[in-house]
């Protein structure tokens, strides 16, 4: 059993490392800007209190106003989690950056958000289907997909 983290603690330890950087705690995850998403994961490996060295899992979720990328993080050392989202509102051009040169386990995980809702991840190594043939149009997992195929 994983300990049980304090967000706002965790928000705290955060801001004091990133200034600037507006981090939003919730009871059951932190909300993050996606242009500063890449910051805070790698400030989340390092932070001694908590040394974030595992990427359990990188999924989305598409709402109407934004396309949400979750994180659900690990450490081991201090045998707890954390989980990040960031929402991308330019649901007709979704950018962020890869964090693949933190976790190279988001690789088959980013193509994979890729393929299915179509959210591009900079500086990613391979960014390209996974699942669907390259030429297939739209995005499956987008609510907009249906109406428009």
């Amino acid at each position: 059993m994983t300990a049980a983290l304090d967000y706002q603690q965790l928000k705290t330890d955060l801001s004091k490392k990133l200034s600037g950087i507006e981090i939003q705690a919730e009871a059951s995850f932190l909300l993050v800007p996606a242009e500063n998403i890449h910051k805070v994961c790698e400030c989340l490996t390092s932070l001694p209190s908590i040394r974030m060295d595992y990427l359990t899992n990188l999924t989305a979720a598409d709402y109407p106003e934004y396309i949400e990328v979750i994180f659900h993080l690990n450490s081991v050392e201090h045998n707890t989690s954390v989980t990040l989202k960031t929402r991308l509102t330019d649901k007709a051009n979704p950018k962020m950056y890869s964090v693949m040169d933190i976790w190279r386990g988001a690789e088959l995980q980013e193509r994979e958000i890729y393929d299915l809702f179509g959210v591009i991840f900079e500086n990613h190594i391979g960014l390209k289907r996974i699942f669907l043939w390259e030429g297939f149009e739209g995005y499956p997992l987008r609510k907009d997909f249906a109406n428009g195929h």
